[in-house]
């Protein structure tokens, strides 16, 4: 009977080390599991600052606030962006507006650039498509883009405009 009660303890026992073993691996796959998931918190609150950070240079960069060679050269590589950016919305708008561009002054029913009178509310259109293509412009110095020559800044590169 001592045989089997030996047996049997230490078969309890191996038991017992194979529940703590297991036991501490959870624990350490546990901890595991945290400390990537700070990490990973952690980085992104870094790429946000890092992003913020970009965009503030970029924007005294673009001001004429900061100079700086190595970071102008990104500024023009973004300038070139922002301003293919700029002409893909500006299309975008243009394709809108074929559309339905417009919403009648007197009821804000949807018109189109080319109605002369609402459909809605029979309220004279006439003064919206000739006001628009009326509008002066200048030239951007920075991107070459059309502004309002009123602008103070460009709609493009967000350049200041000389006055």
């Amino acid at each position: 009977m001592s045989d089997l009660q030996t047996k049997l303890g230490g078969g309890l026992n191996l038991l017992q080390d194979s529940l703590q073993q297991g036991k501490q691996k959870l624990q350490t796959v546990q901890e595991v599991s945290q400390l990537k998931k700070l990490i990973q918190e952690h980085a992104e609150k870094r790429a946000e600052l890092l992003l913020h950070l970009g965009e503030v240079a970029y924007q005294k960069i673009r001001t004429g606030k900061l100079e700086n060679s190595e970071l102008g050269q990104f500024f023009l590589k973004i300038a070139e962006l922002d301003q293919r950016i700029f002409q893909a919305q500006k299309a975008l708008e243009q394709l809108n507006k074929k559309e339905h561009a417009w919403s009648c002054s007197n009821c804000g029913s949807q018109i189109t650039a080319n109605d002369k009178f609402c459909g809605s509310c029979g309220q004279r259109q006439e003064q919206l498509a000739s006001g628009i293509e009326s509008m002066e412009t200048t030239v951007c110095a920075t991107c070459e883009e059309q502004v309002p020559s009123q602008a103070s800044f460009c709609a493009c590169c967000g350049s200041r405009l000389a006055l």
